[in-house]
């Protein structure tokens, strides 16, 4: 059985997919951009301001979820242009300071000139 995850905090969709979906004992994220969830509009010009929201988004949704970025197993992370990588790194690392998850990372062109985006899986909390 799979329950959509919805709330207050969580950022709307860009299109016609779910932010997550709860099932069998895990979460699905849906990958989050770095847009501000007020406006719709990106976070900010720089891959930074945009990577830090994306992030924020992430708590946001596995928060709605009921679990949190320690339970998290798994990230696919999308990026518009390679050479931000670095700067990826060392974003994700502050994020997933201890046991960081699996990682997916490709560059693809991604929509209304975004320049992140973060999707997971997550083990929901007992």
């Amino acid at each position: 059985m799979k329950e959509i995850v919805t709330g207050p905090d969580v950022p709307a969709a860009i299109g016609p997919y779910s932010a997550a979906v709860r099932a069998n004992g895990f979460v699905f994220v849906s990958g989050q951009p770095g847009v501000d969830p007020r406006t719709g509009e990106a976070a900010g010009p720089t891959f930074g301001e945009q990577a830090r929201q994306a992030f924020s988004n992430l708590d946001a949704v596995l928060e709605a979820a009921g679990t949190n970025r320690q339970n998290v197993v798994s990230t696919m992370v999308l990026v518009a242009d390679q050479a931000d990588f670095a700067e990826l790194n060392q974003l994700y690392g502050d994020y997933f300071a201890v046991d960081p998850p699996a990682r997916m990372t490709m560059q693809v062109p991604l929509p209304r000139g975004l320049l992140i985006s973060i999707g997971c899986t997550a083990v929901l909390n007992d």
